[in-house]
C-alpha cells in the first residue's frame, strides 16, 4: 500500500512545470489532518487570485468519496475574490479513473504503477 505523502516529491515536481514560479506561481502543501487537499497552488492576479486545489490519491481506483472530498476542498477554498482554475487528481499510472468527471485534470505520476 502506498502512502500520499511518499508522492508528494513527484507531484510538486509535475506541479511545478505545469506552474512555473517566474509566472507568479506559489504551491502550498497543507496539512491533511484538518481536512484539507494536498495542495494548493495559486498566485495574485489583478485584483483577484488564480487557484488550483490538488488532491494526491494514492490508491488504485478513484472513488466517489475522493470526488466528494475534492468538491468539499474546492468549496472550502473559494472565497470572494478568487477563481478557481483548475481542481486537479493526481494518480499513479494504471488507476481507474472511470468516476472522475471531464472537467477534473488528471496528473498520473510515472514514478507509482497500479
Amino acid at each position: 500500500m502506498r502512502r500520499a505523502i511518499d508522492m508528494y516529491p513527484y507531484v510538486k515536481a509535475n506541479l511545478r512545470k505545469r506552474y512555473p514560479y517566474d509566472d507568479g506561481w506559489v504551491i502550498r502543501k497543507l496539512d491533511k489532518e484538518k481536512d484539507n487537499p494536498d495542495f494548493i497552488v495559486d498566485r495574485r492576479r489583478k485584483g483577484y487570485i488564480e487557484r488550483a486545489v490538488v488532491e494526491v490519491i494514492p490508491e488504485c481506483e478513484v472513488t466517489e468519496e475522493h470526488m466528494k472530498s475534492l468538491e468539499r476542498h474546492v468549496e472550502k477554498f473559494s472565497e470572494e475574490g478568487v477563481e478557481i482554475i483548475a481542481r486537479i487528481i493526481v494518480v499513479c499510472r494504471n488507476c481507474d479513473i472511470s468516476v472522475v468527471p471531464k472537467d477534473v485534470d488528471i496528473m498520473t505520476l510515472r514514478s507509482c504503477e497500479c
